[in-house]
């Protein structure tokens, strides 16, 4: 875990910014990083700030009255990024009818998080929107089209194997909608 200077350093901040500054500082640095648009080599580097910001939102006295004083959710980053890098790290497996299920380990289960996968899937073509018969270009007839899409979900704490979560905001119009499953693994 980073010491509290360097989390400082990592999100461009100086020893006792506010919660507005850590939160707009990590805010505006996760933007530019998002995988989706600055590519998969930026993942190492959206979790370092990612956990700089856990640390500091933790760590820092709440000046603001007006700042929600819950912590800030723990990203659960074996469940984060690209599908592909979630598969690989065997923190996702996708089952033969399309469900995504999200292999928690005992502590994440008890304590909950965030994951925020991305992959191309169907949606509705945005231009026909899938009418009968129409000659749409972009999606040649067909009424759909393809398209990387993420999806943020929230895993609440003491979250039960077999619970199936759904988007906090449903991406898009689907084609078919994605099933999300929790596997919790038992403890070591």
């Amino acid at each position: 875990m980073p010491n509290l200077d360097s989390c400082y350093e990592l999100l461009g901040l100086s020893r006792g910014a506010s919660q507005e500054e850590i939160r707009g500082a990590f805010h505006r640095l996760a933007q530019q990083l998002y995988t989706d648009w600055a590519g998969p080599h930026s993942a190492a580097r959206l979790q370092a700030i990612s956990e700089a910001y856990s640390r500091l939102e933790v760590a820092s006295p709440r000046l603001d009255s007006t700042v929600d004083p819950s912590p800030a959710p723990r990203w659960l980053w074996r469940l984060a990024g690209h599908i592909k890098s979630a598969l690989s790290c065997g923190g996702v497996k996708v089952l033969a009818d399309g469900t995504v299920e999200l292999r928690l380990e005992a502590d994440e289960a008890l304590t909950g998080g965030t994951a925020t996968l991305s992959f191309e899937t169907d949606i509705v073509c945005r231009r026909c929107h899938a009418t009968a018969g129409a000659r749409c270009e972009r999606c040649a007839g067909t009424g759909r089209e393809r398209e990387l899409v993420s999806f943020w979900l929230g895993i609440p704490a003491g979250v039960a194997n077999g619970t199936v979560l759904h988007p906090s905001v449903e991406p898009l119009k689907l084609v078919k909608p994605v099933d999300f499953v929790v596997r919790v693994s038992a403890p070591t």
